[in-house]
């Protein structure tokens, strides 16, 4: 689960040996996001109700998409470089804040700081892969598959990590935070030394409101759209609500935790590249798509009714959820940039909003659910249940096979 992208114009392509460079650099930074991603709500809540939380989560995204809007305008004043090395020191600053924090008003000031500036770190970084890539588009399929294959097992390993990290009894939130962002100053070593010379084109400006209505008219598009928002919004609730269901409603440590989501989001290291493949050579994407949403509903209500001695079951259920969130993510990503040209920047920009779009929208409607829901639990029994329109979005569109 690589971060939002922007669109840019390809320039020259560069030497192969920096790419690699900025491709480790790129591995620490998916690194030292995943670390936290999965374990921030569980630190808010030892300051906030989870209505506070969802409202942080609500602001910060907000705040993110006014940003995505404005970085066309920003990275020409500034520069791609020197944005994504200011955003790295920030989010390291917000990272070791979160880790010494005693207040809730610092730790909510850090975590919104911390929230929208990993975005952007994640899309200024897509600036530089766009670079590197060039006009040589017939790699891009295979570059963005396998950077997605190794951003995801960084995740699974990261996730892994904070679990042993907090460890059981008293939550060592702390040390992960400080671990994150220790694991960020590789990536602003590599970037201090091989990309200060880095050539910025002329960013093209985002007519926001004009770019969306043409976007919505196209029938198609607005499908996968609509699919994608829904994944996000998925994704957005495993990684807000998950959490604190397992640690404070199932009694599970957090290295069991870290466990379970690990075996998880190995599902997306096996099974997006070659959800991608397939896609391409045989049966086209709007069937694995409907598949993926099925899945993903059906396995997200098992969550509601598993207790804590299911433990293998556990482990089986996240691992499903996230073979059906593959499905979904490869085949959305695929279709979307089947149909669009390199005359269509704009409309990824309008893709890509749908993330924290989901973050907000997601954490409005949870905060909503709880409180009526009689119990925590059946927060994924609703969550099913939006996931079921997607089938119904996938299979609107018109199939590439």
């Amino acid at each position: 689960m690589p971060g939002p992208e922007v669109p840019i114009q390809h320039l020259p392509t560069l030497p192969r040996k920096s790419f690699k460079i900025f491709f480790a650099g790129l591995t620490a930074l998916s690194f030292h996001w995943s670390v936290v991603i999965y374990i921030n709500s569980s630190y808010l809540e030892q300051f906030f109700s989870e209505s506070d939380i969802s409202l942080l989560y609500v602001v910060g995204a907000l705040v993110t998409i006014a940003c995505f809007i404005a970085a066309p305008a920003v990275l020409n004043r500034f520069g791609n470089y020197t944005l994504t090395l200011f955003f790295a020191v920030l989010e390291s600053v917000a990272l070791i804040g979160m880790a010494f924090s005693g207040s809730a008003h610092m730790a909510a000031l850090w975590f919104t700081l911390h929230s929208i500036v990993v975005c952007l770190l994640f899309l200024h970084a897509d600036v530089f892969i766009e670079e590197m890539i060039g006009t040589e588009e017939s790699g891009t399929g295979s570059i963005r598959g396998l950077l997605l294959t190794i951003m995801s097992f960084m995740a699974a390993a990261a996730t892994l990590l904070s679990g042993l990290l907090i460890g059981d009894g008293e939550p060592r939130f702390g040390l992960a935070y400080t671990v994150s962002a220790l694991t960020l100053i590789p990536f602003m070593v590599i970037l201090m030394r091989h990309f200060r010379k880095f050539k910025d084109p002329e960013y093209p400006q985002l007519a926001f409101v004009p770019t969306a209505l043409s976007f919505w008219k196209h029938r198609d598009l607005r499908n996968v759209f609509c699919a994608g928002f829904l994944l996000q919004m998925f994704f957005a609730w495993m990684v807000i609500y998950i959490p604190i269901y397992m640690s404070r409603v199932i009694g599970f440590d957090w290295e069991i935790i870290g466990a379970i989501l690990f075996v998880g989001l190995l599902a997306y290291v096996l099974f997006e590249w070659p959800i991608g493949l397939i896609a391409d050579r045989w049966i086209g994407e709007k069937e694995m798509m409907a598949l993926g949403f099925l899945v993903i509903a059906v396995a997200t209500s098992w969550l509601a009714f598993l207790t804590p001695e299911q433990l293998p079951l556990w482990f089986f259920t996240m691992f499903m959820t996230r073979v059906g969130g593959a499905l979904v993510e490869a085949t959305t990503e695929s279709y979307f940039f089947k149909h669009i040209t390199g005359k269509d920047a704009a409309f990824v920009s309008i893709f890509r909003i749908a993330r924290p779009l989901a973050y907000v929208v997601g954490a409005l409607l949870a905060s909503v659910a709880l409180l009526f829901l009689p119990s925590y639990n059946l927060l994924f029994i609703v969550l099913a249940f939006f996931m079921i329109p997607g089938l119904f979005f996938a299979m609107a569109l018109k199939d590439t096979k």
